[in-house]
């Protein structure tokens, strides 16, 4: 199991959220249509798992990260090579002098060939965890409607629990941290997708067969999304917290809080590309967060 620790740190999501993000995609029905839970889900996993892998459609966003206390603004540009970003803001105010230069410097290597396939590839590779997980959640837990409600949209919400299933046996090491997971969803019903989830861990839970490291009880994440565009949802705020131990000593410490906004549709471009394009709005996006 892999850790969240470099900024940024987006969509592509790196293998340390892999198994806390699996849930994301989760359709449900409606706790009125007294259907087994379990089998709507199966279904509707089933039909998230024939969408594509691959980026059929690409986005420029930008995501408020707070670490430590201390938020960043960066804008993030989707290529069919990988993403690239650029840090737009850190403490609320526009990067100047050492801070300006460092930027300049860290997006300009990522002009290397290499270094970009490389990043696709860890890219690609957390993309097949996240579906392998998603294929395991119908038998990882136990689920409950709890009530529905209308969004201002129009939009029926239902809230649904769930419970870590007595006797689930994980078929990879990451989605052991389902073993020691309950919360609840909140399903847009009438667009069949995920509104929210907060999970929270109600035990201790080992991975790598409990010599190689423990996520301690109360660790917890929340997770929201929405249409950003037509047809297309993503993630629009991420929150993690979780401690544990990592190879024997290592301390392991999650504190992250995301939000992303302002989602626009970008044709497929080259590195360089999404380079200028980064590098021609910087300073107009710094000022325009800026005043927000």
């Amino acid at each position: 199991m892999h850790l969240p620790i470099t900024y940024p740190a987006l969509r592509k999501y790196p293998t340390a959220l892999v198994c806390l993000l699996a849930l994301l995609a989760l359709p449900v029905h409606s706790a009125a249509q007294q259907s087994p839970p379990g089998e709507l889900i199966r279904i509707a996993i089933q039909n998230q798992l024939k969408d594509s892998p691959t980026r059929s459609r690409l986005f420029s966003w930008k995501e408020r990260k707070l670490r430590a206390g201390i938020p960043q603004v960066a804008q993030i540009v989707d290529t069919p090579d990988g993403l690239l970003s650029r840090v737009l803001l850190i403490n609320d105010k526009p990067l100047a002098g050492k801070q300006r230069t460092e930027e300049d410097e860290r997006l300009r290597k990522m002009l290397d060939p290499a270094q970009m396939r490389r990043k696709l590839k860890d890219q690609q590779e957390d993309d097949d965890r996240t579906r392998k997980m998603l294929a395991s959640i119908p038998d990882a837990f136990d689920f409950r409607y709890l009530d529905s409600s209308t969004a201002p949209n129009g939009h029926k919400l239902t809230r649904i629990q769930f419970t870590a299933h007595p006797g689930f046996e994980p078929p990879t090491r990451e989605s052991l941290v389902f073993t020691g997971m309950a919360g609840e969803m909140v399903i847009d019903e009438t667009a069949h997708r995920l509104a929210k989830i907060d999970g929270t861990l109600f035990r201790d839970v080992a991975f790598g067969w409990g010599i190689l490291g423990r996520l301690y009880k109360g660790g917890r994440f929340v997770v929201e999304q929405s249409e950003v565009t037509p047809n297309h949802w993503d993630t629009t705020r991420m929150v993690l917290r979780f401690e544990g131990k990592a190879l024997f000593f290592k301390t392991i410490h999650i504190d992250d809080d995301e939000t992303s906004w302002d989602f626009q549709p970008v044709p497929p471009m080259s590195v360089q590309q999404a380079m200028n394009l980064l590098n021609r709005g910087g300073q107009s996006d710094q000022n325009a967060v800026a005043s927000q």
